[in-house]
């Protein structure tokens, strides 16, 4: 739930950068979502089962915090990354 409203919101912050440069605001949302998106998954597919699997061994809050929600944080940072390095 969390992720799906980042990725929304990522991709209107897209789309209102590009409505005031004059760019074609949907694909660039679209792109925004994309760059979001493709690496929050790549992320939960590959490194989340080895995180699971030390939470289960050591189950504190922070951890399994950690291991829930690093997705988001990888996605946010990768679609601002490249906002940051393309966009601007």
């Amino acid at each position: 739930m969390i992720g799906t409203i980042v990725a929304l919101a990522i991709a209107y912050w897209y789309y209102r950068d590009a409505e005031a440069k004059g760019r074609n605001p949907l694909k660039t949302a679209g792109l925004g979502f994309l760059f979001y998106l493709i690496p929050a998954v790549l992320w939960t597919w590959l490194i989340t089962p080895s995180l699971r699997d030390a939470a289960t061994h050591n189950p504190t809050g922070l951890y399994v915090f950690v291991y829930s929600y690093t997705y988001i944080l990888v996605g946010i940072t990768c679609a601002a990354w490249v906002k940051w390095k393309h966009f601007n």
